[in-house]
Protein backbone atom coordinates (compact mmCIF):
# COMPACT_ATOMS: atom_id res chain seq x y z
CA UNK A 1 0.00 0.00 0.00
CA UNK A 2 1.59 3.30 -1.05
CA UNK A 3 1.29 6.57 0.88
CA UNK A 4 -1.00 7.99 -1.81
CA UNK A 5 -3.69 5.46 -0.93
CA UNK A 6 -4.35 6.96 2.51
CA UNK A 7 -7.03 9.66 2.68
CA UNK A 8 -4.94 11.51 5.25
CA UNK A 9 -2.04 11.87 2.80
CA UNK A 10 -1.97 15.32 1.24
CA UNK A 11 -1.89 15.80 -2.52
CA UNK A 12 1.42 17.57 -1.85
CA UNK A 13 3.22 14.27 -2.44
CA UNK A 14 2.86 15.14 -6.14
CA UNK A 15 5.20 17.55 -7.90
CA UNK A 16 3.16 19.71 -10.28
CA UNK A 17 4.30 19.65 -13.91
CA UNK A 18 1.77 22.00 -15.55
CA UNK A 19 0.81 24.25 -12.66
CA UNK A 20 2.27 25.33 -9.35
CA UNK A 21 1.23 25.43 -5.72
CA UNK A 22 -0.60 28.66 -4.76
CA UNK A 23 2.27 29.90 -2.60
CA UNK A 24 4.58 29.62 -5.63
CA UNK A 25 2.29 31.74 -7.84
CA UNK A 26 2.95 35.46 -8.31
CA UNK A 27 1.57 37.76 -5.62
CA UNK A 28 0.22 40.16 -8.24
CA UNK A 29 -2.94 39.63 -10.27
CA UNK A 30 -2.41 38.74 -13.92
CA UNK A 31 -5.25 39.90 -16.13
CA UNK A 32 -5.90 38.22 -19.44
CA UNK A 33 -8.53 38.61 -22.13
CA UNK A 34 -10.11 35.66 -23.89
CA UNK A 35 -12.40 35.93 -26.92
CA UNK A 36 -14.83 33.17 -27.88
CA UNK A 37 -16.78 32.77 -31.11
CA UNK A 38 -19.49 30.10 -31.23
CA UNK A 39 -17.99 28.56 -28.07
CA UNK A 40 -14.45 28.33 -29.47
CA UNK A 41 -11.53 30.33 -28.10
CA UNK A 42 -10.25 32.49 -30.97
CA UNK A 43 -7.99 34.98 -29.18
CA UNK A 44 -6.05 35.28 -25.93
CA UNK A 45 -4.57 38.62 -24.88
CA UNK A 46 -5.25 40.03 -28.34
CA UNK A 47 -3.44 37.22 -30.15
CA UNK A 48 -5.42 35.05 -32.58
CA UNK A 49 -5.21 31.37 -31.62
CA UNK A 50 -6.19 28.02 -33.09
CA UNK A 51 -7.40 25.30 -30.68
CA UNK A 52 -3.91 23.89 -30.03
CA UNK A 53 -2.23 27.24 -29.46
CA UNK A 54 -5.18 28.31 -27.29
CA UNK A 55 -4.61 25.34 -24.99
CA UNK A 56 -0.85 25.86 -24.90
CA UNK A 57 -1.16 29.54 -24.06
CA UNK A 58 -3.97 28.96 -21.55
CA UNK A 59 -1.86 26.24 -19.90
CA UNK A 60 1.05 28.69 -19.57
CA UNK A 61 -1.10 31.47 -18.10
CA UNK A 62 -3.15 29.21 -15.82
CA UNK A 63 -0.14 27.16 -14.77
CA UNK A 64 1.96 30.06 -13.56
CA UNK A 65 -1.05 31.31 -11.58
CA UNK A 66 -1.74 28.00 -9.79
CA UNK A 67 -4.95 27.11 -11.61
CA UNK A 68 -6.08 23.62 -12.45
CA UNK A 69 -5.01 21.23 -9.68
CA UNK A 70 -7.66 18.66 -8.71
CA UNK A 71 -7.48 15.81 -6.23
CA UNK A 72 -10.04 13.05 -6.89
CA UNK A 73 -11.01 9.92 -4.96
CA UNK A 74 -13.03 7.44 -6.98
CA UNK A 75 -14.81 4.16 -6.36
CA UNK A 76 -13.93 1.75 -9.15
CA UNK A 77 -16.37 -0.75 -10.64
CA UNK A 78 -14.22 -3.62 -9.35
CA UNK A 79 -14.66 -2.41 -5.76
CA UNK A 80 -11.38 -0.61 -5.22
CA UNK A 81 -10.75 3.04 -4.53
CA UNK A 82 -8.52 5.09 -6.77
CA UNK A 83 -6.96 8.45 -6.08
CA UNK A 84 -5.59 10.82 -8.67
CA UNK A 85 -4.13 14.29 -8.69
CA UNK A 86 -4.90 15.89 -12.02
CA UNK A 87 -3.62 19.09 -13.65
CA UNK A 88 -5.54 21.09 -16.25
CA UNK A 89 -4.68 24.78 -15.84
CA UNK A 90 -5.67 25.73 -19.38
CA UNK A 91 -9.03 24.01 -19.14
CA UNK A 92 -9.73 25.73 -15.82
CA UNK A 93 -8.87 29.12 -17.28
CA UNK A 94 -10.84 28.67 -20.51
CA UNK A 95 -13.79 27.05 -18.74
CA UNK A 96 -14.02 29.93 -16.28
CA UNK A 97 -13.75 32.53 -19.04
CA UNK A 98 -16.42 30.80 -21.14
CA UNK A 99 -18.83 30.75 -18.19
CA UNK A 100 -18.57 34.51 -17.66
Amino acid sequence: CSRSEYLTTSSRIVTPTMTCWPEDAPDSIEKCSVVFEKGLCVAINGKDVDPLSAMRLANEIGGRNALGMANAMENRVIGTKSRGVYEAPGMDLLGYCLSQ
